[in-house]
């Protein structure tokens, strides 16, 4: 029901481009009613925080999921990500991420390192497609999803209405990496879709309000990814953003 309406807004709406460029410098922080990642909820309740830095065609920065209540597990990474663009038609981003874990239930993942690769390409009617891949070095899994995104002007209130939908498809080789025994290997899908409206109060602050649905299908509680539940997810988010 949800998808099937921020489907058909973003096929309706009005095409629209943001060329604006990253600030250099931008600090977030939000509350989130759930903490899902890839369709798989990790973490009810959170306080998130991160810090970016751009350069050029670089940019990295940390980030970090903090439960609001005990016995969930706590996550911290550092990204980077290097944009290299052929045209306006095309752009690839190569990235990294190192992720640390607490309090993971079983203690049976403590970290994990990602490498990936997005291809964006260009709009078509206003509706702009991506393709990614990632792999794990610890998980020894390998992710492959696409995202349809749309930035919808609202004039009146001086600001975008910003869409998102997404599907994908994840299989990992050993999912509980210190867990002693057999490897845990498992595959699973994943779908959903979200929507933001950032709303600029300052020069340099901007309230971010959200809504999400997330879903997965196949995965193994025992086997697959951590995570508290395997079943649909529907969340809110509300952050603020600081840029410099």
């Amino acid at each position: 029901m949800l998808l099937g309406l921020l489907l058909a807004i973003l096929l309706a709406a009005p095409p629209s481009v943001q060329g604006d460029e990253p600030p250099e410098m931008r600090a977030d922080f939000g509350y989130t009613s759930r903490y899902v990642f890839r369709g798989v909820e990790r973490a009810g309740q959170s306080a998130q925080a991160g810090v970016e830095l751009s350069r050029a065609n670089f940019r990295g920065g940390a980030w970090t999921n903090r439960p609001l209540q005990s016995g969930e597990a706590r996550e911290t990474n550092l990204n980077a990500v290097y944009t290299w663009r052929s045209s306006s038609e095309f752009a690839v981003e190569a990235s990294v991420a190192h992720s640390w874990f607490n309090d993971v239930p079983g203690d049976d993942v403590k970290r994990s390192f990602e490498a990936g690769l997005t291809a964006t390409f260009a709009a078509i009617n206003g509706v702009t497609p991506s393709l990614a891949y990632h792999h794990d070095f610890r998980f020894r899994a390998d992710t492959a999803d696409v995202a349809l995104t749309r930035s919808i002007p609202l004039t009146r209130l001086g600001t975008f209405l910003e869409l998102n939908l997404f599907a994908g498809w994840a299989k990992g080789e050993n999912w509980r990496p210190d867990l002693a025994g057999s490897w845990r290997r498992d595959d699973y899908v994943y779908w959903g879709g979200e929507v933001h409206l950032p709303y600029r109060i300052g020069p340099h602050s901007t309230v971010m309000p959200g809504l999400h649905y997330a879903d997965a299908g196949g995965r193994s509680a025992v086997n697959g990814p951590f995570g508290l539940s395997s079943g649909a997810n529907f969340w809110f988010t509300l952050g603020v953003n600081l840029d410099f």
